[in-house]
């Protein structure tokens, strides 16, 4: 019982580190959406505001099937959104917007095909 335990016990350790590795390994690779940003009206409370968000863009950083080739965009595209706050109309507003360096073209940009 107990070698059966301690047997149990290193497979599940083996899975979680797995597991964890796999992630580090997607992040370190970049596998993400890509993001552009964009302008837009916002009201509230009777007071409008243009301001630039996020939006998630129809590429990505990956491929999906080993045909795929990279395409060019001729657009700025990011990988990186934080949350932000402003103020529109004396009141907070959340907006989601595009952090980080722009993401090149010779990284590969993936089509997301509707996927």
């Amino acid at each position: 019982m107990h070698k059966a335990r301690f047997i149990l016990m290193i497979i599940a350790l083996l899975a979680i580190l797995g597991g964890m590795m796999s992630f580090k390994a997607g992040k370190r690779r970049q596998l993400s959406n890509l993001f552009y940003p964009t302008t837009g009206d916002f009201t509230q409370n009777g007071a409008s505001r243009n301001l630039t968000y996020a939006y998630l863009a129809p590429y990505r950083t990956f491929r999906t099937d080993i045909y795929e080739f990279p395409i060019n965009v001729t657009r700025p595209l990011y990988t990186g959104t934080t949350q932000s706050t402003t103020t529109v109309g004396g009141s907070f507003y959340f907006i989601t917007v595009v952090t980080g360096p722009i993401w090149i073209t010779l990284n590969g940009i993936y089509d997301d095909a509707g996927q």
